[in-house]
């Protein structure tokens, strides 16, 4: 399955964070049905399901996202802004902005540690042994979100996604974004079940708790990590 994604891969052009350790992430993706067109600190990004851009400074970067309108007599009509915010930008953060099937923008953010650094200033996991299992890198990583999320229906979704799981690790963060990828809750839970065994640093599990509704959820998931083997 895995070579039939590799060709599609090399053709995605994806940003990747080749940043100094204070610098920022900004990650967005769309998983509503219209076309959107991102513009962060002036630079436009169209026609893409997904963007992640690094290199951000400490201190507030200007996001906007327009969605497209319905054609109206024939006529495009203006775009809807679906968002428009000066994002603040931490020091060492991941700022995550959605927008979901219902056209809204929502935001997360966390805390990147020294491990989602090698020694060039990528965000990537090192390995520290032969044996510890290197996570997908950011590059590869967007454009798997965006090879899902232009599926239109979650069981599409969650046969392409485990798929992929099947051939790479992650981190717990990347985790908890492929699980924000679904719609249903069932496959929230689903999805998370089984990337558990394929995350390198467990200890940070906790982070995808975040990405469910409802509290059931929550506990499921806990429940498969306590009889993990």
């Amino acid at each position: 399955m895995k070579k039939l994604f590799t060709p599609f891969l090399f053709f995605i052009m994806a940003l990747t964070a080749h940043a100094h350790s204070d610098d920022g992430i900004i990650c967005i993706t769309n998983l509503s049905p219209q076309r959107i067109t991102i513009e962060v600190d002036g630079r436009r990004y169209s026609d893409n399901n997904s963007i992640t851009i690094g290199d951000l400074a400490t201190g507030y970067h200007m996001v906007k996202i327009y969605g497209e309108s319905p054609r109206r007599n024939g006529f495009l009509q203006k775009p809807t802004i679906i968002y428009n915010k000066n994002v603040y930008v931490k020091p060492k953060f991941y700022i995550d902005i959605i927008v979901n099937r219902f056209g809204r923008a929502l935001v997360d953010e966390q805390m990147m540690n020294d491990s989602w650094y090698n020694e060039n200033g990528q965000h990537t996991q090192p390995e520290t042994n032969n044996d510890i299992p290197r996570a997908i890198d950011d590059e590869t990583f967007t454009a798997l979100k965006q090879t899902i999320s232009r599926e239109s229906f979650d069981d599409s979704r969650l046969t392409i996604a485990k798929s992929i799981i099947d051939q790479n690790y992650f981190t717990a963060a990347q985790a908890k974004q492929l699980v924000q990828l679904f719609v249903f809750e069932s496959n929230k839970v689903q999805i998370a079940k089984y990337m558990y065994g394929k995350t390198i640093d467990k200890k940070n599990y906790f982070v995808v708790y975040s990405a469910f509704t409802f509290s059931k959820s929550k506990e499921e998931l806990a429940e498969y990590i306590r009889n993990f083997k």
